[in-house]
């Protein structure tokens, strides 16, 4: 498994199929599955798909999603990561995240959310990142804003309208090194 990431509390590594295994798990929680856009396809589906994708999409991109474990007792608490995503017509580099809801609140996305942004703007030539909220989704909102993201505009994105949030290189740049990793 290769770490992409260390934070003082958490590992971001690629996925395995066992974590693809515990994240269905996670997916059928409707706590969380609710803004990840309704429950997982069945098992079966489920894995064919992921490992189908998975590989090839960090292949492709060189990113992806990550598994986000907690660093003190290596438990899988869900993931976070870089996604490339058309919106409007245009490509972006998108910082996604969903923890198990047992997580929520702790600061944990936050912490995963802001290195994922660091990451894409130490590792890839991208003029902003953004992130793609559901209008109800409060808790992520709240991430996205600690992340140094505003309000950038409302897109409709694969049957849903979301709000997007962005941050410039620009505006990560200016700031302060506690927040910009």
């Amino acid at each position: 498994m290769t770490t992409i990431i260390q934070t003082p509390r958490l590992l971001l590594r690629e996925l395995t199929d066992a974590d693809h295994e515990a994240l269905f798990e996670m997916y059928q929680d409707p706590r969380m599955n609710r803004y990840l856009g309704g429950p997982a396809p069945p098992r079966e589906e489920y894995r064919a798909k992921v490992r189908e994708t998975w590989p090839a999409y960090y292949a492709r991109h060189g990113f992806g999603l990550w598994a986000t474990v907690r660093r003190e007792d290596g438990r899988l608490m869900g993931r976070c990561g870089l996604l490339s995503q058309e919106v409007d017509g245009e490509r972006h580099v998108e910082v996604a995240y969903a923890l198990a809801p047992g997580f929520w609140g702790r600061g944990y996305a936050t912490e995963a959310a802001r290195a994922s942004r660091d990451h894409a703007f130490r590792t890839l030539d991208a003029p902003h990142v953004i992130s793609l909220i559901l209008p109800d989704n409060t808790p992520s909102i709240r991430v996205a804003e600690r992340n140094g993201m505003t309000f950038w505009k409302m897109a409709d994105f694969r049957g849903y309208h979301v709000r997007v949030y962005r941050i410039t290189r620009a505006e990560w740049e200016k700031l302060p090194a506690t927040d910009a990793g």
